[in-house]
């Protein structure tokens, strides 16, 4: 009998939100109390309870939601509960659903913000467990793309108040000795739309919109700033006072 072909896991985009969080281009190798020895990638993306909605309810091109998937994985956790052994179904009371994202309150009035978050995954490393490259080590990361598609090499720290999409499968699962059951969403790629690095924050965070006018093209200013760019004492006397700012 041939060996039935793995089940290829449906991909999804999603719309743009605010990255929290982000372990996007080193990965997290947790704490000495929580350790993470394989390393990790991980992002939450926040975006409004409307859009998460829409989202999870629209089919992408294979003709398949993220809700509809849910509900299939759920489904088969019901079942996979109910040939358990009596005695650990009578422990274990019910099937306990991981919800696909979490609603956010408000931490006084304890009412919904109107917003939510989505946990997304990606393993760093491992190791082939079977088949003919058993005992194979293997790493690797998430594919990270600019606003404009391009890929974004090495040096770039993305911080959390970046915008962007994230491109990820689902994965149903079914944990028997707890009976939680949901649908991982695994970290497949990320594009960059708003990147906050380093301390800087988003134009709009500052009430800043789109004008006519200067744009900024960096391969215009490069030569400058090899060369170390103006240093009059106007421009230090500039620096040292946002240089003060800071200190507020």
């Amino acid at each position: 009998m041939a060996k039935e072909a793995k089940k290829k896991l449906p991909q999804f985009t999603t719309p743009r939100g605010t990255f929290v969080y982000p372990k996007l281009t080193e990965p997290d190798y947790g704490t000495k109390d929580y350790p993470k020895p394989d390393g990790e990638y991980s992002l939450k993306l926040r975006m409004s309870r409307e859009d998460a909605e829409a989202f999870v309810n629209r089919k992408n091109k294979d003709g398949v939601s993220v809700q509809s998937l849910y509900d299939d994985a759920m489904r088969e956790a019901e079942a996979a509960f109910a040939e358990l052994k009596v005695e650990t179904r009578k422990k274990l009371g019910a099937v306990k659903p991981n919800e696909l994202y979490t609603v956010l309150y408000d931490q006084e009035t304890e009412e919904p913000t109107g917003e939510v978050e989505f946990k997304f995954k990606m393993k760093a490393s491992g190791e082939t467990k079977k088949g003919p490259r058993a005992g194979t080590k293997w790493s690797r990361k998430p594919d990270l793309f600019d606003a404009k598609g391009r890929k974004i090499g090495g040096g770039v720290n993305i911080w959390g108040g970046s915008e962007g999409k994230v491109s990820f499968v689902g994965s149903p699962y079914f944990i028997p000795g707890t009976a939680a059951a949901g649908l991982r969403l695994m970290l497949g790629g990320v594009q960059v739309i708003e990147l906050v690095s380093n301390g800087s924050r988003a134009a709009d965070s500052y009430g800043f919109g789109q004008e006519e006018g200067f744009g900024y093209d960096p391969d215009e200013y490069r030569g400058e700033e090899e060369e170390g760019g103006d240093t009059s004492d106007s421009d230090n006397e500039g620096g040292s006072a946002a240089k003060g700012e800071e200190d507020f």
